[in-house]
């Protein structure tokens, strides 16, 4: 379990600055012999357990060793060019705290970023957000059992002090977090509302479940958030204990990845953290063992909340110490086994023939040592059980019989292309990536390979798998010891959970059962029959704003623009899109309008069902997505360059030859139908019903998810509401952007130049007027729940004028007051996790501004808090805007914008949009002076017209105390 902080570089020499005060203390020697990490003893509570990989290390990360035992691992990349990104990772996490420490771990964490040695208070992300890195998107941190994990990410390294501050931080982190009280006090608020907002139907299910799977273990009491009652009355010295006991360099590791000059990062690295001393007596790290069992554990959970009823068996095995390349090849055949039974469970749901409503199958890691494999099971109702002997069945003869070499064929040829996609993009893997796979390196030795190495070790170890040996080893997955069964639903539906000698004796019969090997048929006919030939180009135009993509009228009408990039070697970014989507559809045939791209993406394209389409595509980089949205229907899409031809395949197939499948829509409509009868008790969604019902003043057009929804599918509206969407190519744009071949625009002719079309149709939206009330709505109710916490949403919205600067003012005006929420109902109250805020300017269908906000929080403090959100709104008519505050937001603008440019979806989204707003694209220069002319002025002006102007809708949800 993880939980996360918040809710949501090239150096010359090794001189050390700092951005915000002045380091006044020498850097300390080292006087204390570096701690053997990680000793392989056993004792009563657990193990002291070196993990180790057999695997070398790419030569291409620079790594040590400090005296104090730090480790550091420092790696050049250059995605996203001139940032590098900056990890601390902390091999120590909630399974080490004791009883009466129980969630100061995660505490901890938050604590890191209220006050260091060298950053007061605030300042770590004052520092950071000065120079546009965020908190939420640049900063966060998260707490697991067995780690914690700080990150730094996207920072720009022109600016050596900037790199020399964030270093200092992570230095800080190590040992010298200020934990004063009154920090550590009003932290206390933020981890209460977090434990409030965390508490789910899914979480409190797992806190029921969780001492049975982990019998034995820390792990069933250690679920990170922690304790309330310690979250509120732990006495100071309790923090600060834990915090000297397990924050010390030998336990640590700083990860530096990015556009860096590396020699000189890790002399900086050694001259800052070499300093920090190690503990007199360091306590030895253990790691718990969950002790194994013969028995099968079994245990049932139900909540009020809860939205079905599962059946999920898992398998505990013990995770391997040492990773070396057997243990990559057992990973892998682990994933064949897992995607070879998952495509036969997806042919028995497709029959429908049987009590399944969805089964799945995947491993796990629950902890340090420990895996499962699991079998899960989710039935129609009131027949769990069955489903669950169902799923049982097809992993029994799997196992009895094995796989066939067509399925093992086809996942090998599924695995390799994925791998080829990987060593084509190569250059374009992030700094996350590489740091998220070093972290893994240090704290579970999983091996760390350059990509060409990675690529050249796993494709080699696909290839070699033979089918006798996978089926010898699936033989070897499904044991009968260390077996859990865990049977969860709501508690309506508690009294009809089947007992642990139903699912044993379920267990038993299919496994003394008489069962048949697995075949298949192929279907290897080609994707389209009929030849094609390319359609002339009629004409060409230019894209404003965007010299070099290129626009292309067909000999069909169908508009196509292109914009050739290198920003990825093997990527193509495709979109689609014309106008009417939905507003043209008749208000009591909306709801098959709701499900026609649901039903025509699942039921396969031309003489392939669902099934057939999977297996001709297997090993195939390409999608092509049909969507009817609220004004607009079109396509997402994408692949390689050498399945571009694929992509526009399937696109011409979803124009000429969609399939709807009536199977699919019975299986569609038994699904419906079971999640409305558990998402009755769901509070989240009869919260979202009441915000969408408010800001349409209740527009019958508005969708609705229940019974009267149901009632109204009906599939051959459904197919003829889709095929008169897509009737017309010419009334469409299709946008290419990425590496395309040089063949690619002779197949767009010959796919896209082919379709159906009726030049002299143009269609457009229907404004149908769907907003709130003039003035005011208020909408207060009550649910019962299980945790009390209230749920709130504001939402101001109002007409304005569309255009650059006001689009640009109410997003800004947005991340104004999320900074102010964060301040003040965040941090000086403690009145909720985080207040989310969104300042949006839509120009379809009429130009539409929205400010909207919603948050968690104690019920108790929901008066008071509203008066905080109005205070802060009406502040912005009167008081001048935070000028720092507003400074940071142009500087993430900015960067955030610098770093936006080098890649193919932000420019398929840009020429997407304003094609469709009939916009140019606004060249850097006019960029930033477009950013640079937002000042305190305009924001207060732009914020009084939305105040001034807007309707309200104010929606919040309740505990109802019965």
């Amino acid at each position: 379990m993880i939980f996360d902080l918040f809710f949501v570089p090239q150096s010359k020499n090794t001189r050390i600055t700092f951005l915000t005060t002045t380091i006044g203390k020498k850097i300390k020697k080292m006087t204390k012999k570096n701690i053997i990490f990680g000793i392989l003893l056993l004792s009563f509570h657990g193990a002291f357990s070196q993990f180790k990989t057999t695997i070398p290390l790419d030569k291409n990360v620079t790594t040590g060793k400090l005296k104090n035992g730090l480790t550091y691992y420092i790696l050049h990349n250059e995605e996203p060019k001139d940032r590098a990104s900056f990890y601390f990772v902390q091999n120590v996490g909630a399974i080490l705290e004791d009883d009466n420490q129980n969630g100061l771990a995660h505490f901890l964490e938050h604590m890191a970023f209220n006050g260091t040695e060298h950053f007061k208070g605030k300042g770590i992300i004052k520092m950071l957000e000065k120079n546009g890195v965020s908190f939420g998107k640049d900063i966060n941190a998260y707490t697991a059992q067995d780690e914690t994990v700080y990150n730094i990410s996207t920072v720009p390294v022109t600016n050596e002090k900037l790199i020399d501050s964030t270093l200092w931080v992570l230095h800080d982190w190590s040992g010298s977090l200020s934990l004063t009280d009154a920090e550590i006090d009003a932290e206390r608020g933020v981890i209460r509302e977090e434990w409030r907002t965390r508490r789910t139907s899914d979480f409190r299910l797992k806190m029921q479940t969780d001492p049975v799977l982990y019998k034995g273990s820390k792990y069933s009491k250690r679920d990170v958030i922690g304790d309330l009652d310690i979250i509120n009355n732990f006495k100071y010295a309790e923090l600060r204990n834990y915090y000297k006991k397990w924050y010390r360099p030998d336990l640590q590791a700083v990860i530096i990845v990015g556009d860096i000059d590396v020699k000189a990062m890790e002399q900086k690295v050694k001259a800052i953290f070499s300093g920090i001393p190690l503990a007199k007596k360091a306590t030895p790290r253990t790691y718990e063992i969950i002790p194994k069992h013969d028995e099968l554990y079994f245990e049932t959970a139900s909540d009020k909340e809860a939205s079905s009823t599962a059946i999920t068996l898992r398998y505990i095995i013990d995770e391997p110490l040492i990773k070396d390349s057997l243990v990559t090849r057992k990973n892998i055949m682990n994933s064949f086994y897992t995607s070879i039974l998952n495509n036969r469970f997806n042919e028995l749901l497709l029959k429908n023939q049987g009590s399944s409503l969805n089964l799945k199958t995947y491993f796990s890691e629950i902890s340090r040592l420990n895996t499962t494999y699991n079998i899960l099971a989710l039935g129609k109702k009131g027949k769990t059980l069955e489903a669950f002997e169902e799923a049982y069945t097809e992993a029994e003869r799997l196992k009895r019989f094995g796989a066939i070499q067509a399925e093992l064929d086809r996942t090998k040829k599924l695995f390799i292309s994925s791998y080829d996609d990987f060593i084509s993009n190569k250059d374009k893997i992030d700094n996350e990536t590489w740091a998220d796979k070093l972290t893994n390196y240090f704290l579970k030795a999983k091996p760390f390979l350059s990509a060409e190495d990675d690529y050249k070790l796993i494709t080699g170890i696909i290839k070699s798998i033979s089918l006798e040996e996978l089926n010898a080893y699936v033989k070897t997955i499904q044991k009968p010891t260390n077996q859990v069964v865990l049977v969860t639903g709501s508690d309506q539906d508690k009294n009809d959970f089947p007992n642990k000698e139903a699912v044993v004796n379920v267990m038993k019969k299919v496994e003394n059962m008489t069962l048949e090997p697995y075949t298949k048929k192929e279907n290897n006919a080609p994707l389209i029959e009929k030849e094609l030939k390319p359609a002339a180009i009629k004409k060409t135009f230019e894209v404003a704003g965007i010299k070099d993509a290129k626009g292309y009228i067909l000999e069909n009408e169908a508009k196509v623009i292109v914009l050739p990039t290198t920003y990825s070697q093997d990527q193509i970014v495709f979109s689609a899109f014309s106008k009417g989507g939905k507003s043209l559809v008749k208000t009591e045939d909306l709801a098959s309008a709701e499900i026609a791209t649901v039903i025509a993406r699942s039921s396969g394209l031309g003489n392939f069902d669902n099934l057939g389409l999977k297996e001709k595509l297997a090993g195939k980089m390409a999608q092509s997505s049909p969507f009817i949205g609220e004004n607009t229907q079109g396509f997402e899409g994408g692949s390689n360059k050498a399945d571009l031809e694929t992509m526009l395949q399937m696109l011409y197939l979803s124009f000429e030859s969609p399939r709807f499948d009536s199977n699919i829509f019975t299986i569609l409509k038994e699904q419906y139908k079971n999640n409305l009868e558990n998402i009755k008790n769901d509070n989240e969604n009869a919260f979202k019903e009441a915000v969408d019902l408010a800001n349409s003043n209740q527009n019958p057009r508005t969708f609705l998810f229940n019974e009267k929804f149901l009632e109204a599918i009906d599939l051959k509206k459904a197919e003829n509401i889709y095929r008169d969407r897509f009737k017309n190519a010419a009334d469409f744009t299709f946008i290419f952007v990425g590496n395309i071949p040089e063949s690619g625009l002779e197949l767009i002719q010959k796919y896209i130049g082919n379709l159906k079309s009726n030049p002299a149709l143009k269609e457009n939206y229907i404004d149908h007027n769907i907003e709130p009330k003039k003035g005011k709505t208020v909408v207060h109710f009550k649910r019962p729940m299980e945790v009390p916490k209230t749920t709130v949403y504001l939402n101001l919205t109002g007409k304005t004028e569309y255009s650059k600067e006001n689009a640009m003012n109410i997003y800004v005006i947005g991340q104004l007051l999320s900074k102010r929420f964060l301040q003040t109902i965040r941090e000086e109250e403690g009145g909720s996790y985080g207040v989310n805020v969104g300042g949006n300017l839509e120009q379809i269908p009429s130009p539409t501004f929205s400010l909207a906000l919603t948050f968690d929080c104690n019920p108790d403090k929901q008066e008071k808090l509203m008066q905080i959100v109005w205070k802060e709104l009406n502040d912005l008519k009167t008081v001048p805007v935070n000028a720092n505050d507003l400074e940071d937001i142009k500087k993430a603008l900015l960067k955030n914008r610098e770093e936006s440019l080098k890649t193919n979806s932000f420019w398929n989204s840009t020429i997407y949009n304003n094609t469709l707003n009939q916009i140019p694209f606004l060249q850097d220069e006019d960029y930033k002076n477009l950013i640079s002319k937002i000042n305190q002025k305009t924001i207060q002006q732009f914020s009084k017209h939305v105040l001034d102007s807007s309707s309200s809708v104010e929606v919040i949800m309740s505990p109802d105390p019965q």
